[in-house]
């Protein structure tokens, strides 16, 4: 009776982790989606909302986000020991919003970039331009260091179309 017990509690535990894997598929495809959409009336690359968001701190990470069905680009900064999250318009390259980052999951994030940015010894935006030279034809989508063994590096996300792939860059 209780390995019947148990195989039972094994499938249920498999089973939902079949489901969550699957609805975080979708929801990922959805949002790819919605940014192939939005992308070719994009006229501002990563790398000038980098330098955008200067104003408001240092550039930690920046990606094309989708918030109510409006492509957007998101800059994570710090400054002062704080840090914030700069909402740039795609389109004019304006910032719309600066607001601090308050959802812990989100802080922690800016924290692990901070660091991977402090053992750096390069910009992001050689690493943007590095991989975006070393792949024709496609438009850097996403950047967020990451600190690895020994090494910062930055994750980058490359978009041509439909299709997405991603690539690492060392920040040293």
């Amino acid at each position: 009776m209780m390995v019947g017990k148990r195989v039972l509690i094994a499938a249920a535990v498999t089973t939902t982790l079949i489901f969550t894997a699957l609805s975080t598929s979708r929801a990922e495809e959805e949002f790819w989606a919605a940014v192939m959409r939005g992308l070719p009336e994009a006229s501002v690359s990563l790398d000038q909302a980098l330098k955008t968001s200067e104003q408001e701190g240092k550039p930690l990470s920046a990606e094309y986000d989708v918030e109510d069905g409006d492509l957007q680009i998101s800059v994570y900064v710090e400054k002062d020991g704080h840090f914030g999250e700069v909402i740039v318009d795609p389109k004019t390259g304006m910032i719309n919003t600066m607001k601090p980052l308050t959802v812990p999951r989100e802080v922690d994030e800016a924290q692990a970039q901070s660091a991977a940015l402090n053992k750096a010894t390069l910009p992001l935006s050689v690493a943007l331009a590095s991989a975006v030279d070393s792949n024709s034809g496609y438009r850097a989508v996403g950047i967020i260091p990451i600190l690895g063994e020994d090494e910062a590096v930055a994750a980058i996300t490359l978009m041509k179309g439909e299709a997405i792939k991603q690539v690492t860059q060392k920040l040293d």
